[in-house]
């Protein structure tokens, strides 16, 4: 027999439940990785920090032994993606993420903050795991399959439902609080955002716009133009009620 005992939030995704609900214990039916039998009660691996065998940490290659209890850890707010891991080696230089468009407004919220954040749309999970494995990003999903896949080294399943919850849960969970530049990169494309003088985007200006608005920013990849209305206070007000909570 093979025990786990699953920590924390780990409970919650569990595919199957026992008595116990955190611990269960089944045959072991054939030779497989800790990896794959982890993920086999539903536990995509992102969602793993530290696994324990017999008091020893043990990494996702471990060949699982029978009569053996496997402890699970989950990543949490404790976990540092910037040091290296038995799990994961090679750490982030800084926190980089990749969206799928089941949580599409994230992805919004998280460039309003400054963070490099991709929304890649019409294509497959293969291209999106590979963006996340390839370009070493942060995988935001609520797909459990999707977080499975091998090449996805790091990612979190969202459990929040609205866009703000999420953005707070992000914020939380990879302590992103003293990372933030608020309106450094653009809403839209995950552009910079550069200061531009006025007289060089005049003539694509409201009147309004011309005559109340003095300072102006424009994306460097799409060229949009943003500046400081009545739309930014109440993003404003919203991101300190956000902060506030994390």
């Amino acid at each position: 027999m093979v025990t786990i005992n699953f920590h924390g939030v780990l409970v919650d995704l569990l595919s199957r439940k026992s008595a116990d609900g955190a611990v269960v214990s089944f045959p072991l039916e054939r030779r497989t990785s800790i990896k794959d039998l982890i993920e086999s009660w539903g536990i995509p691996h992102p969602e793993v920090d530290k696994i324990v065998v017999a008091g020893q940490e043990v990494d996702f290659a471990y060949i699982v032994e029978d009569g053996i209890l496997i402890e699970v850890f989950p990543i949490s707010a404790q976990s540092d993606f910037g040091q290296p891991s038995l799990l994961r080696p090679t750490p982030l230089d800084s926190p980089r993420f990749v969206v799928d468009v089941n949580v599409a407004k994230l992805a919004a919220k998280l460039r309003q903050l400054g963070f490099d954040t991709l929304l890649p749309r019409n294509c497959d999970d293969n291209v999106l795991a590979a963006i996340a494995g390839c370009q070493r990003r942060i995988l935001l999903t609520r797909d459990c399959n999707l977080l499975k896949r091998k090449i996805v080294e790091f990612g979190h399943l969202v459990r929040a439902e609205s866009p703000n919850a999420q953005l707070a849960e992000v914020i939380k969970l990879f302590r992103l609080k003293d990372k933030i530049k608020p309106y450094s990169r653009c809403f839209q494309c995950n552009g910079l955002l550069v200061p531009v003088a006025k007289a060089d985007v005049l003539p694509y200006l409201e009147p309004l716009t011309r005559k109340y608005y003095h300072t102006f920013h424009r994306c460097l990849d799409c060229q949009k133009i943003y500046w400081s209305g009545s739309h930014r206070e109440k993003m404003d007000k919203i991101l300190r009620e956000i902060l506030a909570s994390c």
